[in-house]
C-alpha cells in the first residue's frame, strides 16, 4: 500500500474530473502539444478500459454465484477464475492500440517544436518496443490489482463467516465496481506518458536538440511535490537520465517525468514535462544536412537497441561473450 500517495490521488481526483474541454486548456497552457486530439486518445482509451474492466466484473461475480458457499468459491473457483480472466489480453489490445495511434503523431508535433524543416519519417525501435512491452505491463498490473481487490474482499468474508449473496454485494459495493472512474484514471495517466514518451524520441531524432530541461508545472496542483519543484530546470544531455531526488530518500534514474521505471508516488499526478534545448548552430545548416543527421540518429538509436536486445537475449540463454 502507498501511505504518500493520499495527496497524490486526491489530486489527480480533481484533474480527472475536469469536463474535456477545460482538460484541453489545462494540457495546452502545461506546455502538452496536440491538446485537444490529446483529450480525444484519453476518451477513446477510457472506453475501451471501462469496457474492459466492466467485463472482468461480469465473468467475476457470474463465478462466484455458481459457487454453493464462500469457502467452495475459495477452495475450487477463485484459482481457476484468475487463471482464466482474460482481462489482461483485453487491456492490452485497447493499450497498444492507442498508443500505436498516438505515438507516431505526437513524436512527429515534438519534432515541428525543435525544428520546423524536419518530419517524422519513422518511429524507432526502441519507442516501438516500448509501447508493445509496456502494453503488456500494464495490463499484468490492472490484472494483478483487480485479483488483490477481489482477494482482500473474500478474505474479510471468509473470517466473517459470510454467504455468497454477501460476498457478491460486497464486490458490488466496493470500489472494483467503478470501472469508469479507474478508466478515466488510468487513461489521463497513460496518454500524459506517451506523450513523455513521445517527447523523448523526438529529441532524439531532432539533430539541434543538445539537451533535455525538466519543467516542473505546478499551476493545477492543490499539493506540489516539493522534490519535483525542485527538479524545474535541471538539464542533462538528450541521451542521459535525470537523477530525482525520490520523497523516501532514494534517487531514481529517469528519462523524462513518468517514466515507468519511477515509483508510483513519483509519477501519479505529475503534470511535469521536458523542455528541448537546442543548438542555433545546427539549425543554421541546410534542411538537407539536418534531415540527413536524422536519419543517422535513428540509425544509431536502432543500432544501439538491437544490441541491448542481443545482450538480454544472451544473457537469458546463459551465452557468455567471448
Amino acid at each position: 500500500m502507498c501511505l504518500k500517495c493520499g495527496p497524490l490521488i486526491k489530486a489527480i481526483d480533481a484533474y480527472i474530473e475536469k469536463a474535456d474541454g477545460d482538460l484541453s486548456d489545462t494540457l495546452k497552457e502545461e506546455g502538452y502539444t496536440k491538446a485537444k486530439k490529446t483529450v480525444k486518445y484519453i476518451k477513446d482509451m477510457e472506453d475501451g478500459v471501462s469496457e474492459a474492466l466492466l467485463d472482468e466484473t461480469d465473468y467475476i461475480v457470474g463465478e462466484v454465484e455458481k459457487a454453493v458457499d464462500l469457502e467452495a468459491f475459495a477452495a475450487d473457483i477463485w484459482p481457476k477464475v484468475k487463471l482464466n480472466d482474460g482481462v489482461k489480453a483485453k487491456l492490452v489490445t485497447v493499450f497498444k492500440e492507442q498508443f500505436d495511434k498516438s505515438m507516431p503523431e505526437f513524436v512527429e508535433a515534438y519534432i515541428k517544436q525543435t525544428d520546423r524543416g524536419l518530419k517524422l519519417t519513422q518511429v524507432s525501435k526502441r519507442t516501438t518496443a516500448w509501447i508493445e512491452r509496456w502494453s503488456s505491463d500494464l495490463g499484468e498490473i490492472m490484472k494483478l490489482n483487480s485479483h488483490k481487490e477481489i482477494e482482500n474482499i473474500l478474505k474479510k468474508g471468509l473470517e466473517n463467516g459470510d454467504s455468497i449473496s454477501a460476498f457478491t454485494r460486497a464486490i458490488l459495493d466496493s470500489g472494483i465496481r467503478d470501472e469508469y472512474y479507474k478508466a478515466r484514471r488510468v487513461s489521463v495517466t497513460e496518454v500524459l506518458r506517451a506523450h513523455s514518451v513521445a517527447q523523448q524520441e523526438a529529441f532524439m531524432q531532432s539533430p539541434a536538440v543538445e539537451e533535455k530541461m525538466w519543467k516542473h508545472t505546478g499551476e493545477y496542483r492543490n499539493e506540489p511535490r516539493q522534490n519535483h519543484v525542485d527538479m524545474d530546470g535541471q538539464r542533462v544531455p538528450v541521451n542521459e537520465p535525470f537523477e530525482l531526488v525520490g520523497a523516501d530518500g532514494g534517487t531514481y534514474e529517469c528519462m523524462y517525468p513518468r517514466d515507468p521505471s519511477l515509483p508510483p508516488e513519483e509519477s501519479i499526478n505529475c503534470h511535469c514535462i521536458c523542455q528541448p534545448v537546442v543548438s542555433e548552430e545546427i539549425l543554421g545548416l541546410s534542411l538537407e544536412e539536418r534531415q540527413a543527421l536524422q536519419q543517422e540518429a535513428i540509425d544509431e538509436m536502432d543500432d544501439e537497441w538491437e544490441r541491448e536486445l542481443d545482450e538480454r537475449n544472451k544473457a537469458k540463454a546463459g551465452i557468455e561473450e567471448e
